[in-house]
């Protein structure tokens, strides 16, 4: 084993001393740090490095050349005014192929490909998809209550909601893509679905990754990840294979996301993999950011219920108590519009994105910038960034009173006026911002309608509940809270009834 570091270190070292700088341009910037400095919270250490380094600079991840960026301005520089360069993927087999045959949207390079499967995808979440379809997110976010009433009554001790949320956010999909829904957490299906993408998000973790960093390890295979990594991927295949032949026999020939993708096909576009490697994308990232993030916003507002009762003041002011809110009210409910951009800036689900890429050598503000270069948006660095955001560790909804457009809109304009970058940025935005951003209108909303969330932790010495830790994280391409407890606690005699209409 020690020989093992030894070699891992002489390479790194390698790499990092190895200078293919153009004559009059700089390199940029690097930390006293490599691979295995940057420990189980790469977000942290690559913003305390952008703190004292710059908003823009380059760490040595043993062959790969990360390129953090921690800054509002640069993010726009690159990643928007430069799309067509900085939008690709700097793929491996190990992510790209062996996980899913080549197949993957999020993983394929700025190509042909690419570009022919992304009017494809919009076209599946775009905002007039969503617009078609609001009246089925209005249903799902009106059982979501449902569901929350239930499991208030029968925990009264309090309860981790996550998997309320996971619910709800698979059926929307679940519809959207085949018109059918599944009823509880202890359904078969739900449970299949849950433990594949728990097992895929595992095997996908940058420690079962390390031949993507130093090559050298490929001299020792690791068969037992491999015929993991190919077991998971065949019953991921498997799993979509039979949702997509389930449209394909329904009698009905109801429109669905499945069913297009089909005509698609039909049509010579896409083949069968595509599809259901387009399915896979659309359920994976549908389910797991939405229910994150009202996982982490109810964290939030348990923490903070003096944000609550001005939420609670608009509501009960705009709304009353005789009806739930609705998509039509946004601009007449700017505070609780607020505590939605507060939350995706504050607790995000995202805190690194997905990598970009570059694949040609560029220069910016004097700076070399390698060809073949993994480009990370450091969404955290920038959301913690105090210059942007004035105390940017409270969680503070009145700093966005005066926004009144949509993240989606600001996402393609100035980068001064961004709420926040949680959706990511240039070309490789989130396909399914529109989506999102109407979700948690409805869901946060609602919650805040419907509930007083009370935070249920155990007490201190002064009889207080124990704040929860939203320092507390499960890393993965998706962050969630460490597991908490809650109370949702009924605000008015009529929420039972008006849920039931």
């Amino acid at each position: 084993m020690l020989v093992l570091y030894f070699l891992l270190a002489c390479f790194a070292l390698y790499y990092i001393f190895k200078s293919n700088t153009p004559r009059g341009l700089k390199k940029l910037p690097s930390p006293p740090g490599h691979f295995f400095q940057i420990g189980r919270e790469p977000h942290k250490k690559f913003t305390e490095w952008a703190r004292s380094l710059g908003d823009i600079y380059g760490v040595h991840m043993g062959q790969q050349y990360w390129i953090i960026l921690t800054g509002d301005k640069v993010v726009s520089d690159l990643l928007q005014k430069r799309g067509g360069k900085y939008s690709t993927r700097i793929t491996s087999y190990y992510t790209y192929d062996l996980l899913t045959r080549g197949k993957s949207y999020f993983g394929c390079p700025y190509n042909e490909r690419y570009k022919m499967l992304t009017p494809i995808m919009h076209g599946a979440l775009g905002q007039r998809n969503i617009k078609e379809n609001s009246n089925l997110l209005d249903d799902e976010f009106r059982i979501l209550m449902q569901n929350l009433c239930k499991a208030s009554t029968n925990a009264k001790d309090g309860f981790y909601p996550k998997y309320c949320f996971q619910l709800t956010s698979l059926n929307i999909i679940n519809l959207l893509c085949l018109n059918k829904r599944t009823e509880s957490t202890e359904d078969p299906y739900y449970k299949e679905f849950e433990t594949l993408m728990g097992e895929h998000s595992e095997i996908a973790k940058i420690t079962n990754r390390l031949s993507e960093f130093f090559p050298i390890m490929k001299l020792i295979p690791n068969y037992s990840l491999r015929n993991k990594i190919i077991e998971n991927r065949t019953k991921i295949e498997a799993f979509f294979e039979k949702l997509v032949k389930e449209v394909m026999d329904s009698k009905e020939k109801k429109p669905c996301i499945i069913r297009n993708l089909l005509c698609k096909k039909d049509e010579g576009i896409l083949d069968d993999l595509d599809v259901i490697y387009l399915v896979y994308v659309i359920f994976a990232a549908g389910t797991d950011t939405i229910s994150s993030s009202l996982t982490w916003i109810s964290a939030a507002l348990a923490n903070n219920p003096e944000v609550q009762y001005k939420a609670h003041q608009e509501l009960d002011r705009v709304i009353g108590h005789s009806r739930l809110p609705e998509v039509s009210d946004e601009l007449n409910i700017p505070y609780t519009r607020a505590i939605i951009k507060e939350s995706l800036r504050y607790c995000a689900p995202i805190y690194l994105g997905l990598p970009h890429g570059i694949e040609e050598d560029d220069e910016y503000n004097g700076y070399h910038i390698p060809a073949n270069s993994v480009v990370i948006l450091n969404q955290y660095g920038i959301h913690m960034d105090e210059k942007r955001y004035e105390n940017p560790k409270e969680f503070k909804p009145e700093r966005f009173l005066g926004v009144t457009e949509s993240s989606a809109a600001l996402a393609n304009g100035n980068y001064e006026n961004r709420d926040h970058f949680g959706f990511g940025a240039g070309r490789r935005l989130c396909t399914g911002i529109h989506m999102a951003e109407m979700e948690l209108l409805l869901g946060v909303s609602r919650l805040l309608w419907c509930f007083k969330i009370e935070n249920a932790s155990p007490l201190d010495k002064d009889g207080k509940p124990i704040p929860i830790d939203l320092d507390k994280i499960r890393f993965g391409i998706t962050v969630w809270p460490e597991e908490y407890c809650v109370r949702f606690v009924k605000r008015h005699d009529n929420v039972e009834k008006v849920l039931s209409i």
